[in-house]
Protein backbone atom coordinates (compact mmCIF):
# COMPACT_ATOMS: atom_id res chain seq x y z
CA UNK A 1 0.00 0.00 0.00
CA UNK A 2 1.37 3.87 -0.98
CA UNK A 3 -0.20 6.79 0.35
CA UNK A 4 -0.42 10.13 -1.04
CA UNK A 5 -2.22 13.39 -0.63
CA UNK A 6 -4.09 13.42 -4.23
CA UNK A 7 -4.10 10.03 -6.29
CA UNK A 8 -5.15 11.23 -10.29
CA UNK A 9 -6.31 8.70 -12.80
CA UNK A 10 -5.61 9.34 -16.06
CA UNK A 11 -2.08 11.04 -17.87
CA UNK A 12 -3.88 13.14 -20.25
CA UNK A 13 -2.85 16.98 -20.26
CA UNK A 14 -6.16 17.87 -17.96
CA UNK A 15 -5.08 15.45 -15.22
CA UNK A 16 -1.37 16.30 -15.41
CA UNK A 17 -2.32 19.60 -15.64
CA UNK A 18 -4.52 19.17 -12.60
CA UNK A 19 -1.68 17.38 -10.99
CA UNK A 20 1.11 20.09 -11.88
CA UNK A 21 -0.99 23.28 -10.36
CA UNK A 22 -1.04 20.57 -6.95
CA UNK A 23 2.22 19.95 -6.51
CA UNK A 24 3.26 23.09 -6.71
CA UNK A 25 1.20 23.94 -3.87
CA UNK A 26 3.16 21.26 -1.32
CA UNK A 27 0.53 18.25 -1.77
CA UNK A 28 2.08 14.79 -2.83
CA UNK A 29 0.72 14.28 -6.27
CA UNK A 30 0.40 10.42 -7.66
CA UNK A 31 -0.84 10.41 -11.63
CA UNK A 32 -1.56 6.72 -12.82
CA UNK A 33 -1.63 6.31 -16.82
CA UNK A 34 -2.68 3.12 -18.35
CA UNK A 35 -0.55 3.29 -21.70
CA UNK A 36 2.97 3.50 -22.34
CA UNK A 37 2.84 7.03 -23.22
CA UNK A 38 1.30 10.01 -21.64
CA UNK A 39 -1.01 12.60 -23.00
CA UNK A 40 -4.01 10.94 -23.57
CA UNK A 41 -6.02 13.11 -26.62
CA UNK A 42 -2.53 15.68 -26.51
CA UNK A 43 -0.39 12.74 -27.48
CA UNK A 44 2.31 11.74 -30.28
CA UNK A 45 3.79 8.87 -31.57
CA UNK A 46 5.78 7.17 -34.91
CA UNK A 47 3.01 5.82 -36.37
CA UNK A 48 4.36 5.86 -40.20
CA UNK A 49 8.03 5.28 -40.50
CA UNK A 50 10.75 6.05 -37.91
CA UNK A 51 11.54 9.46 -37.24
CA UNK A 52 8.23 11.05 -38.15
CA UNK A 53 6.31 12.07 -35.66
CA UNK A 54 2.28 12.31 -35.70
CA UNK A 55 0.16 13.96 -33.10
CA UNK A 56 -2.74 11.19 -32.55
CA UNK A 57 -5.65 13.33 -31.77
CA UNK A 58 -5.18 17.29 -30.31
CA UNK A 59 -2.66 18.83 -32.53
CA UNK A 60 -3.67 22.77 -32.62
CA UNK A 61 -2.74 24.27 -29.18
CA UNK A 62 -5.15 27.68 -28.92
CA UNK A 63 -7.41 27.95 -25.79
CA UNK A 64 -4.87 27.04 -23.24
CA UNK A 65 -3.20 30.60 -23.68
CA UNK A 66 -6.25 32.32 -22.68
CA UNK A 67 -5.87 29.72 -19.20
CA UNK A 68 -4.43 32.14 -16.82
CA UNK A 69 -3.89 29.73 -14.29
CA UNK A 70 -2.52 27.42 -17.22
CA UNK A 71 0.14 30.75 -17.32
CA UNK A 72 1.14 30.93 -14.09
CA UNK A 73 3.02 26.68 -15.00
CA UNK A 74 4.92 27.84 -18.21
CA UNK A 75 7.87 28.95 -16.40
CA UNK A 76 8.70 25.59 -14.57
CA UNK A 77 7.26 23.67 -18.14
CA UNK A 78 9.55 26.09 -20.13
CA UNK A 79 12.57 24.25 -17.11
CA UNK A 80 11.28 20.69 -18.37
CA UNK A 81 11.30 21.16 -22.41
CA UNK A 82 8.25 22.91 -23.42
CA UNK A 83 8.71 25.07 -26.02
CA UNK A 84 6.07 26.49 -28.57
CA UNK A 85 5.83 27.38 -31.69
CA UNK A 86 3.77 30.27 -32.61
CA UNK A 87 1.66 31.30 -35.77
CA UNK A 88 3.75 34.31 -36.47
CA UNK A 89 1.81 35.16 -39.54
CA UNK A 90 -0.72 32.18 -41.55
CA UNK A 91 -2.90 30.33 -39.26
CA UNK A 92 -5.18 28.59 -41.23
CA UNK A 93 -6.09 28.14 -44.90
CA UNK A 94 -9.35 27.21 -46.84
CA UNK A 95 -8.88 26.14 -50.07
CA UNK A 96 -11.53 26.90 -52.32
CA UNK A 97 -11.56 26.12 -56.54
CA UNK A 98 -12.36 29.89 -57.09
CA UNK A 99 -10.46 32.09 -56.66
CA UNK A 100 -7.08 32.34 -53.47
CA UNK A 101 -9.22 31.21 -50.92
CA UNK A 102 -9.42 32.38 -47.83
CA UNK A 103 -6.64 32.41 -44.98
CA UNK A 104 -6.82 33.29 -41.54
CA UNK A 105 -3.69 35.11 -40.23
CA UNK A 106 -2.97 36.18 -36.47
CA UNK A 107 -3.23 39.50 -37.67
CA UNK A 108 -7.05 40.56 -38.51
CA UNK A 109 -6.75 43.34 -40.65
CA UNK A 110 -4.73 40.76 -43.11
CA UNK A 111 -7.59 38.35 -42.53
CA UNK A 112 -10.71 40.68 -43.29
CA UNK A 113 -8.57 41.63 -46.22
CA UNK A 114 -8.49 37.62 -47.66
CA UNK A 115 -12.05 37.54 -46.95
CA UNK A 116 -12.94 40.89 -49.07
CA UNK A 117 -11.52 38.87 -51.72
CA UNK A 118 -15.07 37.35 -52.20
CA UNK A 119 -16.89 40.11 -49.91
CA UNK A 120 -16.71 43.46 -48.84
CA UNK A 121 -19.70 43.32 -46.44
CA UNK A 122 -18.85 39.80 -45.32
CA UNK A 123 -15.34 41.20 -44.24
CA UNK A 124 -16.85 44.29 -42.33
CA UNK A 125 -19.10 41.88 -40.62
CA UNK A 126 -16.24 39.47 -39.54
CA UNK A 127 -14.33 42.72 -37.81
CA UNK A 128 -17.62 43.48 -36.44
CA UNK A 129 -17.54 40.11 -34.68
CA UNK A 130 -13.68 40.20 -33.74
CA UNK A 131 -14.47 43.83 -32.44
CA UNK A 132 -17.84 43.07 -30.32
CA UNK A 133 -15.12 40.41 -28.75
CA UNK A 134 -13.49 42.96 -26.24
CA UNK A 135 -16.89 43.38 -24.40
CA UNK A 136 -17.44 40.01 -23.43
CA UNK A 137 -13.39 38.57 -23.13
CA UNK A 138 -13.24 38.98 -19.96
CA UNK A 139 -16.27 37.70 -18.65
CA UNK A 140 -15.99 34.75 -21.16
CA UNK A 141 -12.34 33.44 -20.34
CA UNK A 142 -13.55 33.51 -16.48
CA UNK A 143 -16.78 31.39 -17.34
CA UNK A 144 -14.44 29.43 -19.41
CA UNK A 145 -11.98 28.59 -16.94
CA UNK A 146 -14.33 28.30 -13.59
CA UNK A 147 -17.15 25.88 -12.71
CA UNK A 148 -20.47 26.97 -15.11
CA UNK A 149 -22.75 29.06 -13.57
CA UNK A 150 -26.41 28.27 -13.48
CA UNK A 151 -28.41 28.30 -16.89
CA UNK A 152 -30.24 31.03 -16.24
CA UNK A 153 -28.03 33.22 -14.93
CA UNK A 154 -27.33 34.67 -18.87
CA UNK A 155 -30.09 35.24 -19.65
CA UNK A 156 -30.96 37.38 -16.45
CA UNK A 157 -28.42 39.32 -17.15
CA UNK A 158 -29.09 40.23 -21.05
CA UNK A 159 -33.18 39.98 -21.17
CA UNK A 160 -33.00 43.30 -19.58
CA UNK A 161 -32.24 45.80 -23.05
CA UNK A 162 -33.06 45.23 -26.90
CA UNK A 163 -29.54 45.08 -27.35
CA UNK A 164 -29.36 41.95 -24.96
CA UNK A 165 -31.63 39.92 -26.63
CA UNK A 166 -30.71 40.75 -29.87
CA UNK A 167 -27.59 38.93 -28.73
CA UNK A 168 -29.14 36.21 -26.74
CA UNK A 169 -30.97 35.66 -29.91
CA UNK A 170 -27.78 35.06 -32.08
CA UNK A 171 -26.36 32.99 -29.69
CA UNK A 172 -29.39 30.65 -29.47
CA UNK A 173 -28.94 30.11 -33.61
CA UNK A 174 -28.02 27.39 -35.12
CA UNK A 175 -24.48 27.50 -36.95
CA UNK A 176 -26.15 27.51 -40.04
CA UNK A 177 -28.71 29.91 -39.90
CA UNK A 178 -26.23 32.67 -38.45
CA UNK A 179 -24.31 31.91 -40.56
CA UNK A 180 -26.93 32.58 -43.80
CA UNK A 181 -28.12 35.54 -41.62
CA UNK A 182 -25.08 37.58 -41.16
CA UNK A 183 -22.59 36.63 -44.09
CA UNK A 184 -23.72 36.41 -48.28
CA UNK A 185 -20.94 34.80 -50.56
CA UNK A 186 -21.02 31.46 -50.97
CA UNK A 187 -17.47 31.37 -50.17
CA UNK A 188 -17.35 33.17 -47.21
CA UNK A 189 -20.58 31.23 -45.91
CA UNK A 190 -18.92 27.79 -46.36
CA UNK A 191 -15.93 29.27 -44.45
CA UNK A 192 -17.97 30.29 -41.59
CA UNK A 193 -19.57 27.14 -41.21
CA UNK A 194 -17.27 24.83 -41.22
CA UNK A 195 -15.38 26.37 -39.04
CA UNK A 196 -18.45 27.05 -36.39
CA UNK A 197 -18.73 23.24 -36.76
CA UNK A 198 -15.07 21.80 -36.52
CA UNK A 199 -15.56 21.07 -32.09
CA UNK A 200 -18.12 18.93 -33.37
CA UNK A 201 -21.33 20.78 -33.63
CA UNK A 202 -24.01 19.75 -36.11
CA UNK A 203 -25.03 22.64 -38.19
CA UNK A 204 -28.73 22.15 -37.15
CA UNK A 205 -27.85 22.61 -33.63
CA UNK A 206 -29.95 25.12 -32.08
CA UNK A 207 -28.16 27.15 -29.36
CA UNK A 208 -24.69 26.81 -30.65
CA UNK A 209 -24.62 30.25 -32.90
CA UNK A 210 -22.34 31.89 -29.51
CA UNK A 211 -19.45 29.75 -30.88
CA UNK A 212 -18.66 31.80 -33.85
CA UNK A 213 -18.61 34.99 -31.20
CA UNK A 214 -15.78 33.57 -29.50
CA UNK A 215 -14.24 31.56 -32.45
CA UNK A 216 -13.65 34.06 -34.72
CA UNK A 217 -11.71 36.54 -32.42
CA UNK A 218 -10.06 34.07 -30.07
CA UNK A 219 -7.70 32.47 -32.79
CA UNK A 220 -6.42 36.36 -33.14
CA UNK A 221 -6.49 37.44 -29.75
CA UNK A 222 -4.95 34.45 -28.41
CA UNK A 223 -2.78 33.28 -31.26
CA UNK A 224 -2.28 29.51 -32.15
CA UNK A 225 1.04 26.94 -31.46
CA UNK A 226 1.84 23.80 -31.79
CA UNK A 227 4.80 22.51 -28.97
CA UNK A 228 7.86 21.88 -30.40
CA UNK A 229 8.63 18.25 -30.95
CA UNK A 230 4.47 17.43 -31.24
CA UNK A 231 1.90 17.40 -28.42
CA UNK A 232 2.78 14.81 -26.42
CA UNK A 233 5.77 17.49 -25.26
CA UNK A 234 3.49 19.06 -23.20
CA UNK A 235 2.10 16.16 -20.96
CA UNK A 236 5.80 15.13 -21.12
CA UNK A 237 7.03 18.65 -19.37
CA UNK A 238 3.97 18.45 -17.17
CA UNK A 239 4.75 15.00 -16.12
CA UNK A 240 8.82 16.23 -15.12
CA UNK A 241 7.55 19.09 -13.60
CA UNK A 242 5.10 17.10 -11.27
CA UNK A 243 7.94 14.99 -10.44
CA UNK A 244 10.27 17.94 -9.26
CA UNK A 245 7.71 18.91 -7.10
CA UNK A 246 7.95 15.52 -5.35
CA UNK A 247 4.66 13.58 -6.83
CA UNK A 248 5.25 10.73 -9.09
CA UNK A 249 3.68 9.77 -12.62
CA UNK A 250 3.40 6.41 -13.22
CA UNK A 251 2.49 4.93 -16.68
CA UNK A 252 1.64 1.22 -17.71
CA UNK A 253 -0.81 1.40 -14.29
CA UNK A 254 -4.05 0.36 -15.40
CA UNK A 255 -6.44 1.14 -12.51
CA UNK A 256 -9.09 -1.80 -12.19
CA UNK A 257 -11.29 0.29 -9.04
CA UNK A 258 -11.93 3.09 -7.60
CA UNK A 259 -12.05 2.19 -3.87
CA UNK A 260 -15.04 3.49 -2.15
CA UNK A 261 -16.08 3.49 1.49
CA UNK A 262 -18.25 4.72 3.66
CA UNK A 263 -19.36 7.40 0.77
CA UNK A 264 -15.60 8.42 0.60
CA UNK A 265 -13.33 8.16 -2.26
CA UNK A 266 -10.48 6.40 -0.54
CA UNK A 267 -8.08 4.92 -3.90
CA UNK A 268 -7.68 2.95 -6.26
CA UNK A 269 -6.68 -0.61 -7.09
CA UNK A 270 -4.54 -1.64 -10.21
CA UNK A 271 -5.23 -4.44 -12.51
CA UNK A 272 -1.97 -6.25 -11.11
CA UNK A 273 -3.22 -5.63 -7.58
CA UNK A 274 -1.16 -2.49 -6.30
CA UNK A 275 -3.15 -0.27 -4.15
CA UNK A 276 -2.55 3.41 -3.96
CA UNK A 277 -4.63 5.87 -1.37
CA UNK A 278 -4.94 9.58 -1.34
CA UNK A 279 -5.43 10.94 1.52
CA UNK A 280 -7.13 14.36 0.48
CA UNK A 281 -8.49 13.62 -2.81
CA UNK A 282 -9.26 10.91 -5.52
CA UNK A 283 -9.41 12.12 -9.09
CA UNK A 284 -10.69 11.03 -12.17
CA UNK A 285 -9.96 12.08 -15.79
CA UNK A 286 -11.60 9.21 -17.68
CA UNK A 287 -14.74 9.27 -19.23
CA UNK A 288 -17.91 8.57 -17.06
CA UNK A 289 -18.77 5.63 -18.82
CA UNK A 290 -15.51 4.06 -17.37
CA UNK A 291 -15.34 6.18 -14.29
CA UNK A 292 -18.85 4.73 -13.16
CA UNK A 293 -19.98 1.96 -15.13
CA UNK A 294 -16.82 -0.23 -15.18
CA UNK A 295 -14.69 0.76 -12.45
CA UNK A 296 -16.70 0.69 -9.05
CA UNK A 297 -17.94 -1.99 -7.15
CA UNK A 298 -21.44 -3.19 -7.36
CA UNK A 299 -23.91 -1.48 -4.80
CA UNK A 300 -21.98 2.15 -4.38
CA UNK A 301 -24.09 3.78 -6.58
CA UNK A 302 -27.47 4.31 -6.79
CA UNK A 303 -29.92 3.93 -9.88
CA UNK A 304 -30.67 7.64 -10.49
CA UNK A 305 -26.98 8.66 -11.01
CA UNK A 306 -26.60 5.36 -12.88
CA UNK A 307 -29.20 6.31 -14.90
CA UNK A 308 -27.29 9.99 -15.82
CA UNK A 309 -23.95 8.02 -16.67
CA UNK A 310 -26.14 5.55 -18.64
CA UNK A 311 -27.49 8.86 -20.97
CA UNK A 312 -24.02 10.76 -21.12
CA UNK A 313 -23.30 10.80 -25.14
CA UNK A 314 -19.79 10.27 -25.50
CA UNK A 315 -19.89 11.29 -29.21
CA UNK A 316 -21.95 12.13 -32.10
CA UNK A 317 -19.75 10.97 -34.41
CA UNK A 318 -16.21 9.29 -34.79
CA UNK A 319 -13.28 10.31 -37.25
CA UNK A 320 -11.41 8.24 -40.43
CA UNK A 321 -7.75 9.91 -40.19
CA UNK A 322 -4.53 8.88 -42.45
CA UNK A 323 -1.15 9.24 -40.90
CA UNK A 324 0.88 10.54 -43.73
CA UNK A 325 5.03 9.77 -44.13
CA UNK A 326 6.13 12.60 -46.96
CA UNK A 327 8.92 13.48 -49.46
CA UNK A 328 7.43 17.26 -49.30
CA UNK A 329 4.41 19.17 -48.15
CA UNK A 330 0.82 19.67 -50.43
CA UNK A 331 1.30 22.34 -52.64
CA UNK A 332 -2.25 23.88 -53.46
CA UNK A 333 -3.69 25.08 -56.47
CA UNK A 334 -4.68 28.17 -55.17
CA UNK A 335 -1.04 30.05 -54.41
CA UNK A 336 1.45 30.30 -52.12
CA UNK A 337 -0.21 32.17 -49.96
CA UNK A 338 -2.46 28.64 -49.00
CA UNK A 339 1.04 26.64 -49.17
CA UNK A 340 1.86 29.10 -46.20
CA UNK A 341 -0.31 28.08 -43.75
CA UNK A 342 0.49 24.72 -41.66
CA UNK A 343 -3.14 23.68 -41.49
CA UNK A 344 -6.33 23.77 -44.35
CA UNK A 345 -9.82 23.13 -43.65
CA UNK A 346 -11.10 22.36 -47.32
CA UNK A 347 -15.19 22.72 -47.20
CA UNK A 348 -17.12 22.72 -50.13
CA UNK A 349 -20.66 24.50 -49.95
CA UNK A 350 -22.77 24.93 -47.70
CA UNK A 351 -25.07 22.18 -48.98
CA UNK A 352 -22.07 20.17 -49.01
CA UNK A 353 -21.20 20.48 -45.53
CA UNK A 354 -25.45 19.99 -44.27
CA UNK A 355 -25.77 16.91 -46.65
CA UNK A 356 -22.29 15.46 -44.94
CA UNK A 357 -23.98 15.70 -41.42
CA UNK A 358 -27.65 14.42 -42.95
CA UNK A 359 -25.59 11.26 -44.04
CA UNK A 360 -23.81 11.13 -41.00
CA UNK A 361 -27.16 10.82 -39.10
CA UNK A 362 -28.60 8.67 -41.63
CA UNK A 363 -25.45 5.62 -40.76
CA UNK A 364 -24.07 6.26 -44.72
CA UNK A 365 -20.52 6.98 -45.60
CA UNK A 366 -19.92 10.85 -46.53
CA UNK A 367 -19.65 10.74 -50.30
CA UNK A 368 -18.19 14.38 -50.32
CA UNK A 369 -16.36 14.93 -46.92
CA UNK A 370 -15.21 18.02 -45.25
CA UNK A 371 -11.21 18.15 -45.03
CA UNK A 372 -9.01 19.03 -41.91
CA UNK A 373 -5.20 18.93 -43.15
CA UNK A 374 -2.14 19.61 -40.92
CA UNK A 375 1.54 19.49 -41.87
CA UNK A 376 3.18 20.69 -39.17
CA UNK A 377 6.60 20.09 -40.25
CA UNK A 378 6.88 23.48 -42.15
CA UNK A 379 6.78 24.94 -38.72
CA UNK A 380 8.63 22.29 -36.52
CA UNK A 381 10.81 20.38 -38.61
CA UNK A 382 11.74 18.59 -35.93
CA UNK A 383 9.02 16.24 -36.47
CA UNK A 384 10.33 14.65 -39.74
CA UNK A 385 14.24 13.47 -40.57
CA UNK A 386 15.45 16.13 -42.45
CA UNK A 387 13.96 17.28 -45.28
CA UNK A 388 10.74 14.99 -44.62
CA UNK A 389 7.36 15.84 -43.91
CA UNK A 390 4.27 14.67 -41.72
CA UNK A 391 0.59 14.97 -42.65
CA UNK A 392 -2.87 14.58 -40.87
CA UNK A 393 -6.09 14.56 -43.12
CA UNK A 394 -9.24 13.18 -41.27
CA UNK A 395 -13.10 13.94 -42.06
CA UNK A 396 -16.30 13.69 -39.88
CA UNK A 397 -18.18 9.90 -40.09
CA UNK A 398 -20.71 7.94 -38.58
CA UNK A 399 -20.17 5.95 -36.00
CA UNK A 400 -22.45 3.14 -37.09
CA UNK A 401 -23.26 2.53 -40.78
CA UNK A 402 -26.53 1.49 -41.49
CA UNK A 403 -24.55 -1.31 -43.38
CA UNK A 404 -23.86 -3.16 -40.78
CA UNK A 405 -20.08 -2.55 -42.11
CA UNK A 406 -17.61 -1.77 -40.07
CA UNK A 407 -15.32 0.89 -39.86
CA UNK A 408 -12.38 -1.11 -39.38
CA UNK A 409 -12.81 -2.99 -42.49
CA UNK A 410 -13.55 0.15 -44.57
CA UNK A 411 -11.21 2.64 -43.31
CA UNK A 412 -8.08 3.00 -46.02
CA UNK A 413 -10.55 1.39 -48.82
CA UNK A 414 -12.05 5.00 -47.78
CA UNK A 415 -9.76 6.92 -47.45
CA UNK A 416 -8.11 5.77 -50.98
CA UNK A 417 -11.63 6.46 -52.61
CA UNK A 418 -12.53 9.30 -50.84
CA UNK A 419 -10.31 11.64 -48.45
CA UNK A 420 -7.10 11.30 -50.63
CA UNK A 421 -8.72 12.01 -54.09
CA UNK A 422 -10.49 15.23 -52.42
CA UNK A 423 -7.19 16.45 -51.29
CA UNK A 424 -5.89 15.66 -54.82
CA UNK A 425 -8.70 17.71 -56.13
CA UNK A 426 -6.50 21.06 -54.44
CA UNK A 427 -3.24 19.99 -54.67
CA UNK A 428 -0.60 19.60 -57.35
CA UNK A 429 1.70 16.83 -55.30
CA UNK A 430 -0.31 14.63 -53.07
CA UNK A 431 0.79 11.37 -55.17
CA UNK A 432 2.50 8.10 -54.77
CA UNK A 433 5.51 9.90 -55.49
CA UNK A 434 5.51 11.94 -52.23
CA UNK A 435 3.39 9.74 -50.10
CA UNK A 436 6.25 7.11 -48.42
CA UNK A 437 4.31 5.82 -45.02
CA UNK A 438 0.55 5.94 -44.34
CA UNK A 439 -0.80 4.54 -41.19
CA UNK A 440 -4.78 4.74 -41.35
CA UNK A 441 -7.30 4.93 -37.94
CA UNK A 442 -10.67 4.39 -37.44
CA UNK A 443 -13.06 4.41 -34.34
CA UNK A 444 -12.49 0.73 -33.36
CA UNK A 445 -8.51 1.50 -33.43
CA UNK A 446 -8.82 4.74 -31.49
CA UNK A 447 -11.27 3.28 -28.72
CA UNK A 448 -8.72 0.42 -28.26
CA UNK A 449 -5.89 3.30 -28.30
CA UNK A 450 -7.36 5.06 -25.48
CA UNK A 451 -10.88 3.34 -24.22
CA UNK A 452 -11.97 6.83 -22.87
CA UNK A 453 -12.37 7.95 -26.80
CA UNK A 454 -15.54 5.75 -26.50
CA UNK A 455 -16.37 4.54 -30.35
CA UNK A 456 -13.52 6.93 -31.77
CA UNK A 457 -15.31 10.38 -30.47
CA UNK A 458 -12.77 12.74 -30.26
CA UNK A 459 -14.54 16.13 -28.84
CA UNK A 460 -14.68 14.71 -25.33
CA UNK A 461 -18.57 14.50 -25.32
CA UNK A 462 -21.13 15.25 -27.69
CA UNK A 463 -21.38 18.75 -27.78
CA UNK A 464 -24.98 19.39 -27.00
CA UNK A 465 -26.61 21.99 -24.68
CA UNK A 466 -28.09 18.99 -22.81
CA UNK A 467 -24.57 17.88 -21.38
CA UNK A 468 -22.54 22.20 -21.73
CA UNK A 469 -21.78 24.06 -19.31
CA UNK A 470 -23.95 23.27 -15.63
CA UNK A 471 -25.27 20.08 -17.31
CA UNK A 472 -21.61 18.51 -18.04
CA UNK A 473 -21.24 15.83 -18.00
CA UNK A 474 -24.54 15.35 -15.84
CA UNK A 475 -27.24 17.36 -14.44
CA UNK A 476 -26.11 18.61 -10.60
CA UNK A 477 -22.41 17.18 -10.71
CA UNK A 478 -21.32 20.53 -13.13
CA UNK A 479 -18.91 21.40 -10.28
CA UNK A 480 -15.82 18.77 -10.85
CA UNK A 481 -17.62 17.29 -7.98
CA UNK A 482 -18.33 13.26 -7.68
CA UNK A 483 -20.70 11.19 -6.23
CA UNK A 484 -18.68 11.07 -3.20
CA UNK A 485 -16.56 13.11 -0.65
CA UNK A 486 -12.88 13.55 -1.66
CA UNK A 487 -13.80 12.41 -5.26
CA UNK A 488 -13.38 14.76 -8.26
CA UNK A 489 -13.13 14.88 -12.01
CA UNK A 490 -11.36 16.33 -14.63
CA UNK A 491 -10.70 16.15 -18.49
CA UNK A 492 -12.94 17.18 -21.76
CA UNK A 493 -15.96 15.13 -20.00
CA UNK A 494 -16.42 17.99 -17.85
CA UNK A 495 -16.56 22.12 -18.59
CA UNK A 496 -15.76 23.43 -21.18
CA UNK A 497 -15.44 20.39 -22.96
CA UNK A 498 -12.84 18.92 -25.61
CA UNK A 499 -10.26 20.91 -26.49
CA UNK A 500 -6.39 21.10 -25.22
CA UNK A 501 -7.59 23.59 -22.92
CA UNK A 502 -5.64 22.94 -19.47
CA UNK A 503 -8.97 22.87 -17.85
CA UNK A 504 -7.54 20.47 -15.41
CA UNK A 505 -6.62 23.79 -13.54
CA UNK A 506 -10.11 24.33 -12.65
CA UNK A 507 -10.32 20.94 -11.01
CA UNK A 508 -7.04 22.01 -9.04
CA UNK A 509 -8.70 25.30 -7.67
CA UNK A 510 -11.74 23.45 -6.38
CA UNK A 511 -9.88 20.88 -4.72
CA UNK A 512 -7.31 23.83 -3.16
CA UNK A 513 -10.61 25.61 -1.60
CA UNK A 514 -12.44 22.94 -0.71
CA UNK A 515 -8.85 22.02 1.39
CA UNK A 516 -8.40 25.51 2.70
CA UNK A 517 -5.31 25.91 0.68
CA UNK A 518 -6.84 28.62 -1.76
CA UNK A 519 -9.66 31.70 -1.27
CA UNK A 520 -12.67 30.97 -3.17
CA UNK A 521 -13.16 33.53 -6.14
CA UNK A 522 -16.50 34.98 -6.93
Amino acid sequence: MAEYDIVIVGGGHNGLTCGAVLAKQGLKVLVLERNKRLGGGATTDQVTLPGFKHDLYGSSHVWIHANADFKKLMPDLAKFGLKYIWAQDHITGHPYHDGPGIVVYRDVDKTVASIAHYSERDAARYREIYDNFAEIKDGFVTNMFSPPNPPSLLPSVMENSDEGLEMLRSYNLSPLDFTLENFEHPIVRSFILGWATAPGVNPHQEGRGELIYIMIPAIHIYGESIPEGGSIMLPVALAKMIQAYGGTVLTEASVKKFIIEKGEARGVELEDGRKFFGKKAVVTGLNPKLTYLKMMEDGVLDTSFLRKVEHYKPGDFTIVRAHYALNEPPKYKCGDEMNHTPFQRIFGSVDDIVKQYAEMQMGLKPTNPFLWVACWTTKDPTRAPQGKHTLIMDTFVPIELASGENWEDLGVEYTHNVLLPKLQEYTTNMGNGNIIGEHIVTGPQIERDNPCLVNGTTTGGAMRLSQSGYFRPFPGYSQFKGPFDKFYMTGPYCHPGGAISGAGTITANVILEDLGLKKREF
